[in-house]
């Protein structure tokens, strides 16, 4: 189920699924991350587990700090490949590039046993108060 989730005035777009949900990286997604990001992230993330518990009647299993690394992640990684690309001339480097941005245009979070990935984010969440600290 698409649904459009209003957060500090910007307009989330997210595909809600059993175990997972898809957030669209579009740039009302980066506008919202431009108003303190921690802040915008955390009620972000507070709403998307509030809607997936009235669709599924569960909660959404995934740490609230994993799914912030893998959104900041995504939106940001997209935007470095976008930089890149405009300054780049090699074919192969814009080709990798393409790759980034296309798989940085939906943010895939799934649940354990249902994102591939999950461990990695699990992870790097640990980190997460350095993440901040040093990038925001």
């Amino acid at each position: 189920m698409n649904v459009i989730i209003s957060v500090h005035n910007k307009n989330i777009s997210i595909r809600f699924l059993k175990y997972a949900i898809k957030i669209y990286n579009d740039a009302e997604l980066t506008g919202l991350l431009q108003q303190n990001i921690q802040d915008s992230t955390a009620d972000l993330i507070i709403l998307i587990k509030k809607k997936y518990v009235e669709l599924f009647n569960v909660d959404f299993s995934v740490l609230d700090a994993s799914m912030a690394i893998e959104i900041w992640a995504h939106v940001y990684m997209q935007k470095i490949a976008e930089v890149i690309k405009k300054i780049s001339s090699l074919k192969f480097i814009n080709k990798i590039m393409d790759k980034i941005i296309y798989h940085c245009q939906e943010i895939d979070i799934g649940e354990k046993g249902h994102d591939d990935n999950r461990f990695v984010w699990n992870w790097l969440a640990v980190f997460k108060p350095l993440i901040t600290r040093l990038f925001f």
